[in-house]
């Protein structure tokens, strides 16, 4: 509960902030201008987004894997269970399929349709006046009364809001200037015409291709203006128990304090750390075989096959790891550590997955003594921060790096715990 004292401060900083025509302030930026505890942090930030401002913050460290031309942790799979058709529809096939809530729009992917401005949408409806080929769209057709759109949600949106609802006027048209101001039901017949009958070119994705297939195949085509994040094409496959424990984690208090309110929501990064805590603390290390995607995409499958007492009581073990990691780490959590000036870098998913896993493996004696021997634990951590092998292996996901790091800080603690006993 906020008292009256940070809420006079909270009332100064929101003003200052609008009168400097700033309504976006950084997290780090409001925890240092006004007094706060952990206790009361998701108190402030939703204050403070109450009052218009809108909190910017994303402390974590990217995957190195990302920016590598080559991926070889990828296992490959049977090309010949890819089953992708390739066809032609129109555009009224699809306006029919919108009318009828045969394409899901609100969308597991959590891509957001409508992202386009006037603009934007105008000069697609020109292109299409104009006769100019739109790209091919992609479709997930596992459910035939319910396609999932893959690739082209833009595009799609633009037609529902223009031909179906009638929710705009064209705006901002570069050749066909006359059409400026005009709504669907206000073009000449023609032109209604030549829109419902455009030729589209589409990819549909058939139910016989496996889900870890299928991953893979979303994130080959994934290469449009607004690209899915991997936990978002997951999000998407493996719909059920999963998505849903995901998102309870991902809300849960002692995850955000530990992570030091770091993760953003809105493209599942936060749900991706909790899938990686699932798959590295429920599933036996010795499964992972190189392939980081693969490992969490098995937990996804896992999530959706537990009972309701083993969501609970997975849900507890979380909520008891992260307030370990806090007790003992504090501001430090999941973060690598400059030894000189102990100042410390963002929270590295690496580490996060690796200490999850080693404090879920201790019993509650171990987990007593390591909080008594916080400050030499965190210390052990620090040292290791100089460790040149240490620091290569935290950055990258492959088998060897993934042991080797879990091992080193498994060394650390047995270190710890043997000078107790």
């Amino acid at each position: 509960m906020i008292d009256e004292n940070l809420k006079e401060e909270l009332d100064k900083l929101v003003k200052n902030a609008k009168e400097n025509n700033s309504l976006k302030l950084n997290l780090s930026t409001v925890l240092i201008s006004v007094k706060h505890s952990d206790d009361n942090i998701l108190e402030l930030i939703e204050s403070l987004e109450n009052n218009d401002i809108e909190i910017l913050n994303e402390d974590v460290e990217p995957d190195y894997n990302e920016f590598e031309s080559i991926d070889n942790s990828v296992n490959p799979f049977d090309p010949t269970k890819i089953d992708i058709k390739m066809g032609t529809t129109t555009i009224d096939s699809i306006i029919k399929r919108i009318k009828n809530n045969e394409l899901e729009f609100d969308s597991s992917f959590q891509r957001k349709a409508g992202l386009w401005n006037k603009t934007q949408k105008s000069r697609l409806l020109e292109s299409i006046f104009l006769k100019i080929p739109l790209p091919a769209f992609y479709f997930d057709a596992s459910d035939d009364d319910k396609w999932q759109i893959i690739d082209g949600l833009q595009r799609i949106t633009t037609i529902k809001e223009y031909v179906v609802e009638q929710r705009f006027a064209l705006f901002g048209m570069e050749f066909l200037k006359d059409l400026n101001g005009l709504k669907y039901n206000q073009l000449p017949r023609a032109l209604q015409r030549r829109l419902e009958e455009t030729q589209l070119n589409i990819y549909q994705v058939n139910p016989s291709t496996p889900k870890n297939v299928k991953f893979n195949i979303f994130k080959r085509i994934n290469t449009g203006g607004l690209t899915l994040e991997p936990q978002e094409i997951r999000n998407a496959l493996y719909q059920g128990k999963s998505t849903e424990f995901l998102l309870k984690l991902s809300r849960i208090k002692e995850f955000k304090v530990a992570t030091g309110f770091s993760i953003k929501s809105d493209r599942m990064l936060d749900r991706e750390f909790c899938l990686r805590y699932v798959a590295f603390t429920e599933q036996p290390l010795a499964n992972y075989t190189g392939s980081l995607d693969d490992f969490l995409n098995s937990a996804m499958e896992y999530l959706n096959k537990c009972s309701d007492a083993d969501l609970e009581t997975i849900e507890k073990k979380f909520k008891n790891n992260m307030k370990t990691c806090h007790e003992i780490f504090g501001d430090y959590a999941f973060r690598r550590v400059n030894i000189q000036t102990k100042r410390r870098g963002p929270v590295n998913k690496a580490l996060f997955e690796a200490w999850s896993h080693i404090i879920n493996s201790l019993e509650y004696p171990d987990i007593c003594i390591l909080k008594e021997k916080k400050v030499l634990l965190t210390e052990e951590f620090f040292r290791v921060m100089n460790d040149y092998d240490f620091l290569n292996a935290i950055k990258a996901s492959d088998k060897n790096s993934v042991f080797a790091r879990v091992n080193k800080i498994k060394t650390i603690v047995k270190k710890v715990l043997g000078e107790e006993k």
